[in-house]
């Protein structure tokens, strides 16, 4: 397949105004040009109400802005969401308009956690942050309007890489429990000498290159030996069993595509439900992006694992296994 229309049209204008590639600038840079995503992102969807509040975490309080959309009835997930950016840059506010029109979609309650940021807070710090902000959260499930009995842990991006450690973590810790795991273009393995072929059918020119990761995965790691952790790197876990049932969700232009659709294959081999759903032609980005066909689709996406997941009666059904390919 080749680029979607609009992922085409978005690369073009991102080439008009000189965009740089990642792993040639600061970091400081890279925070500005992904800030500078919220642009492209339209107009804020309504929600009932937006709360700006804090949990503690492993070196102080972290922010956490939670989504409540309006109440339907019936008790309401509560989805704790991690955002991307290489572990360097993204916050809260990035997230803000899409979180907006998935909390808007699904009914559930969505909170979107800051953590903190390499390189300087590098491994484990951000992951411990992750399970501190979910751990918390889970036990303010009732303040927010949410049962604490399903809890989802997603993310997108390096927040979809901390968001399969935390499971991990969860499962290792004993808790806390973890009812789905939503996986948005995740970062699951490290970039150097990655065996998969979407690494080099993308190295270069689709916004997130195999360059930008490598240098994205040098900020994050301590060392090079903690890339063999799978804290840092789930998809080299020897053990992937008893984790919780998964959506991931992928973009066919994105050099991540293949490591996140063989987690879902080594998760399904384990013995745990896994669903992989590919967005043909769209980019890495593409759930940033509301306004595209993509991101509305993934959002619709979310929105049927939720209802597929919580039935009526309260007892959770797992999601269709296997993978399929969106024609967007």
């Amino acid at each position: 397949m080749s680029l979607h229309p609009q992922s085409a049209a978005f690369l073009d204008r991102l080439a008009e105004t000189g965009m740089p590639e990642l792993s040639q600038v600061s970091v400081p840079t890279i925070r500005e040009v992904m800030s500078g995503l919220r642009q492209a992102q339209g107009p804020a969807q309504s929600v009932e109400s937006v709360i700006d509040t804090y949990v503690p975490g492993p070196a102080g309080l972290l922010p956490i802005r939670v989504y409540q959309p309006a109440a339907h009835g019936g008790p309401r997930p509560l989805v704790v969401f991690l955002h991307g950016g290489g572990w360097i840059a993204g916050d809260i506010e990035l997230l803000d308009r899409p979180l907006r029109s998935l909390a808007h979609a699904t009914g559930a309650v969505v909170a979107s956690v800051e953590y903190r940021r390499s390189p300087e807070t590098r491994f484990p710090g951000p992951l411990e942050d992750a399970y501190a902000a979910v751990s918390a959260l889970a036990g303010r499930a009732a303040e927010f309007g949410a049962d604490a009995g399903r809890l989802v842990v997603a993310g997108e991006s390096a927040g979809g890489n901390l968001a399969a450690a935390v499971c991990l973590m969860a499962r290792d810790r004993g808790g806390p429990s973890i009812d789905l795991q939503i996986l948005i273009c995740p970062s699951l393995a490290p970039a150097d000498d990655s065996p998969f072929a979407s690494y080099g059918q993308y190295a270069t020119g689709h916004l997130n290159t195999r360059a930008a990761m490598t240098h994205f995965w040098d900020l994050y790691l301590p060392s090079p030996a903690e890339a063999e952790n799978p804290y840092a790197a789930p998809l080299l876990a020897t053990d992937h069993t008893d984790l919780p049932p998964a959506l991931i969700l992928t973009a066919e232009c994105d050099p991540l595509r293949d490591e996140a659709e063989e987690y879902g294959r080594r998760l399904r081999v384990s013995g745990v439900t896994a669903t992989t759903r590919r967005y043909d032609g769209a980019l890495h980005v593409f759930f940033l992006l509301p306004a595209m066909t993509a991101a509305q689709q993934a959002v619709k996406d979310i929105s049927r694992a939720l209802r597929t997941h919580y039935q009526p009666s309260g007892t959770p059904h797992r999601p269709a296994e296997g993978a399929s390919s969106a024609q967007l």
